[in-house]
C-alpha cells in the first residue's frame, strides 16, 4: 500500500510539469447549497487565491472550472474527483463534509507559483479508514485557541476539515475561575461556542473534553478529593478536586455538568470526553483506584444527564495514566463494564510514552471501540513549542505501529499551532493507516511550501527530531538551517510569509544558534526569532514556560 500511495504522489507531481497553470479560476455549487457545501466552495476560492494572485471568476470565461457536488456513494464519508472536460473537475461526495475532504486532497495535488494556479491531476475514490477523526483544541493557559482573533482560528479549523478531520473537542477549565459567573469564565463559554460553530460548519462533530470531578477555585475543603498517588508526577492537583462519595460534593459536580451542557444546548453536543487525571482523581477508600471505582461511576451517572440533554451523543471514556502505579484500574474497569456498557461508546487510551499495552494485549475493556490519544504537543521540550516547529515524524510511526491498527481514530493533543505538521500525520493515518509518516510529511511539504523543496525539507525535518532534545542538539543543526535557506530561495512571497514557513525557518535558526553557543539561549538573533514565535502564537499574555517561548532579557 506504501509503495502505491508512492508512486501516485510522484506522478501526480510529475503530471503537474506538463498541465497548464491558469490564472482565473471558476468555482460552481449546487444551486440549494447548505452551508457546510458553500463553506467548501470559500475555502477553496481562499486557499487557491491566498498562495496565488489567481482570481475566482463567476462566469465561463475562467480558464479552469471547479464543480462542487453531492453525489450517493458506498462511504458516506468518501469522495470522488473526476474531469468533466480537460478544464473542468468534479468535486463529489454523498455528505458535503465529505466534500471538503475532497477539496482538500485536490487543493494538495495541486501546484501554487507565482506565474499562476497549476490544477491537481489526481483522480479517483478515497473513502477513511478511521471514523473519528478527531481534534482536541485544549483552550487554557491563554494558548492560541484562547488569545488568537476568532478570524485566525477560524482558518485553523477550516484548514484542519482539509485535512479530514471531522470530530473536534474543546475544554471548559473550571480551575482558572472561581464559578460559572466569573466574567473570564463568561468569556471563556462565549469563544468556545464560537469555536465549535466554526467547527460545526465545516460539518464537524463537536463536543467537551472535562474531568468529570474537577471544580471551580475556593471550593468549600471539606468537598475536596484526597490525592492520588502520582509517582511520575503527571497526574495534575490544582487543588479543586471533588471527592464523589460525598454527596454533597457528588451533587454539586453533576450541577455544575448540567449548567455546562446548557450552554451548548442551541448547537449541540455530539459527544463528551470524560478524563480521568490531570486534573482529576480521588484517592479516598470509596473512590481509589480511582480508574476501576470511583471515576466510572461518576462518568455513568453524568452521562445519563448528557443523553438526557443532548439525545444519541457519544460517550467516550480516556484512561490516560492508569496504572501509573500499578493499581488494578485497568482491569477494574474491564470488570466494571462487563456489568454495564451500555452508557459508553468508545475507550480512549494513550500515555506520554508507548501505547498502554493493557488494551493491546488483553482487549479493550468492554469491547468497545479503541481511540487514541497522541502526544504532539508537550512531548520532550519546554517550554511546549517555544522553540517553532516540532515535527516527530519517526515517533508517530513507532507508537501507531504499536496499535496495530487496533484503534478507530482518535484525539491528538493540542496546545497551539506550533505542531501543526503532526496534527497532519495523525490526520492521515486515522484516514489510511496504512501510510507510513514519511509519506504524510512529504505531502504536507508540497503543499503548504512546494513540491521543488520536498528532498531539502524532509531532510531539514528528519534533523529537528533528531535534535528535539534542547540539551542535545548536534552539528546537524548548521546544515538544517543551510538547506532551509537554499529551500527559502525557491518558495513564492505568500509562503515565505505564512506562519508555517516562519515556524520551520525559526526552528532550524534557534536550533542553530543554541548549538553555536554550546546551549545557551543568548544573543539578538534567538531573542528575535522568539519575539516572532510570540507573536505568531498570539502568546504575549500565556503561561510563562509552558505555552510561551522563552524570553531573553
Amino acid at each position: 500500500m506504501y509503495s502505491a500511495i508512492m508512486k501516485i504522489f510522484l506522478l501526480t507531481f510529475i503530471a503537474l510539469q506538463g498541465f497548464s497553470q491558469v490564472q482565473t479560476v471558476r468555482i460552481i455549487m449546487p444551486e440549494d447549497a447548505g452551508i457546510v457545501m458553500k463553506n467548501a466552495g470559500r475555502i477553496l476560492a481562499a486557499q487557491i487565491t491566498g498562495r496565488t494572485d489567481v482570481k475566482i471568476v463567476k462566469d465561463a470565461s475562467a480558464q479552469f472550472t471547479i464543480e462542487l457536488a453531492k453525489e450517493q456513494t458506498k462511504d458516506p464519508e468518501s469522495y470522488h474527483i473526476a474531469d468533466k472536460t480537460k478544464t473542468h473537475v468534479k468535486i463529489s461526495a454523498a455528505e458535503d463534509a465529505a466534500v471538503l475532504y475532497g477539496v482538500g486532497r485536490f487543493l494538495r495535488t495541486s501546484r501554487y507559483d507565482k506565474n499562476g494556479f497549476t490544477p491537481g491531476t489526481w483522480r479517483g475514490t478515497s473513502a477513511p479508514k478511521g471514523k473519528v477523526r478527531g481534534m482536541y483544541f485544549a483552550t487554557h493557559f491563554g494558548n492560541f485557541y484562547e488569545a488568537a482573533p476568532i478570524e485566525e482560528v477560524q482558518k485553523y479549523v477550516e484548514d484542519m476539515a482539509l485535512w479530514g478531520i471531522n470530530h473536534l473537542v474543546i475544554h471548559f477549565a473550571t480551575w482558572q475561575y472561581t464559578s460559572f459567573y466569573d466574567a473570564e469564565a463568561q468569556k471563556a463559554l462565549t469563544r468556545s461556542r464560537q469555536i465549535m460553530g466554526i467547527a460545526k460548519a465545516c460539518g464537524m462533530k463537536v463536543g467537551l473534553l472535562q474531568v468529570p470531578n474537577q471544580g471551580f477555585k475556593f471550593t468549600k475543603n471539606e468537598w475536596l478529593n484526597t490525592p492520588v498517588p502520582d509517582d511520575l508526577r503527571r497526574r495534575g492537583h490544582l487543588g479543586v478536586n471533588l471527592d464523589p462519595s460525598n454527596e454533597q460534593a457528588k451533587l454539586l459536580l453533576k450541577e455544575n455538568w448540567a449548567y455546562l451542557l446548557d450552554q451548548f444546548r442551541d448547537m449541540g453536543i455530539d459527544l463528551a470526553v470524560f478524563w480521568p487525571y490531570d486534573e482529576g482523581g480521588c484517592g479516598c477508600d470509596q473512590c481509589w483506584p480511582w480508574g476501576a471505582r470511583g471515576y466510572p461511576v461518576l462518568c455513568k451517572e453524568l452521562a445519563a444527564i448528557t443523553q438526557e440533554k443532548s439525545p444519541g451523543v457519544n460517550i467516550i471514556l480516556s484512561t490516560w495514566m492508569y496504572d501509573t502505579p500499578p493499581a488494578g484500574e485497568w482491569e477494574g474497569l474491564s470488570k466494571f463494564l462487563n456489568q454495564d456498557k451500555i452508557w459508553l461508546n468508545y475507550i480512549m487510551a494513550d500515555a506520554h510514552e508507548d501505547f498502554p499495552r493493557y488494551p493491546l494485549d488483553k482487549g479493550v475493556p468492554g469491547g468497545l471501540p479503541l481511540l487514541n490519544f497522541p502526544e504532539i504537543s508537550m512531548w520532550g521540550q519546554w517550554p511546549w513549542g517555544g522553540y517553532g516547529a516540532n515535527p516527530l515524524t519517526n515517533r508517530f510511526q513507532r507508537l501507531w505501529n504499536q496499535t496495530n491498527n487496533k484503534v478507530s481514530g482518535g484525539f491528538p493533543y493540542s496546545e497551539g499551532i506550533y505542531e501543526d505538521m503532526n496534527k497532519v500525520i495523525c490526520a492521515q493515518l486515522y484516514w489510511e493507516g496504512s501510510r507510513q509518516t514519511s509519506d504524510i510529511v512529504k505531502e504536507y511539504i508540497a503543499y503548504e511550501y512546494s513540491p521543488d523543496v520536498v528532498n531539502e525539507l524532509s531532510r531539514v525535518i528528519e534533523i529537528l527530531e533528531a535534535n528535539h532534545n534542547r540539551k542535545q542538539i548536534k552539528a546537524t543543526a548548521i546544515e538544517a538551517f543551510d538547506l532551509v535557506q537554499r529551500a527559502e530561495q525557491k518558495l513564492s512571497a505568500q509562503t515565505l510569509k505564512s506562519w508555517r514557513w516562519r515556524i520551520l525557518y525559526l526552528r532550524a535558526l534557534i536550533d542553530r544558534e543554541i548549538y553555536e553557543h554550546n546551549g545557551k539561549l543568548e544573543g539578538e538573533v534567538i531573542k528575535a526569532a522568539f519575539n516572532e514565535l510570540t507573536e505568531i502564537y498570539y502568546a504575549q499574555k500565556a503561561f510563562n514556560m509552558s505555552v510561551k517561548p522563552p524570553v531573553i532579557k
